[in-house]
């Protein structure tokens, strides 16, 4: 297996957990951002898988169909994970007007929900890098893509992760949905 598929592989197992702990936090503290955020972390492993496959398409070699090869798949896959990326901001920004208009925006377990924001950070830095080196060695469109989705999800994550905080110590939770549409 090439570097490309490994890495790959690497960014969908960091999505996948990252989904779960940002929706089991999302669901015990009630917070809207971190639901946001596991919505968010959704389309990245979708657009992670794609990534997947793409990059290990793109490395078979020229056929009649193909006679200059199939790295022009990885191209494809970077403007699909940008039309899913306009698709989830849509919906975290519905959901967090509905919150804003009406529904309890109570939270509990804000502390619980920071420290998940932060590991999300942490795990995305982490992986953002190793998709970044290996995109560069490998010239992979797809991947570097990839790396620069989680690239700015370390600073949504920290965003949250800091408003979670100013919730705390303000008590003012209607900076939840606020901070879920920033």
């Amino acid at each position: 297996m090439n570097k490309k598929v490994k890495i790959a592989r690497l960014s969908i197992a960091s999505n996948s957990l990252l989904i779960i702990l940002k929706f089991a936090a999302g669901i015990v503290s009630g917070s809207v951002s971190i639901i946001s955020e596991a919505i968010h972390s959704a389309m990245d492993l979708v657009a992670a898988i794609i990534a997947y496959f793409s990059v290990r398409v793109s490395d078979n070699p020229p056929d009649e169909r193909h006679p200059y090869g199939h790295g022009k798949i990885e191209n494809v896959s970077g403007v699909i994970e940008a039309f899913l990326i306009l698709g989830a901001a849509i919906w975290i920004v519905v959901e967090a007007i509905r919150k804003l208009t009406g529904e309890d925006s109570e939270i509990v377990s804000v502390e619980w929900g920071s420290l998940v924001m932060f590991i999300s950070a942490g795990v995305n830095t982490y992986v953002s890098h190793r998709l970044y080196k290996v995109a560069k060695e490998t010239d992979s469109v797809a991947l570097e893509a990839d790396a620069l989705h989680l690239k700015t999800d370390v600073y949504t994550s920290l965003g949250v992760g800091i408003g979670l905080l100013l919730i705390w110590v303000t008590k003012i939770h209607i900076l939840d949905p606020i901070i879920a549409i920033l």
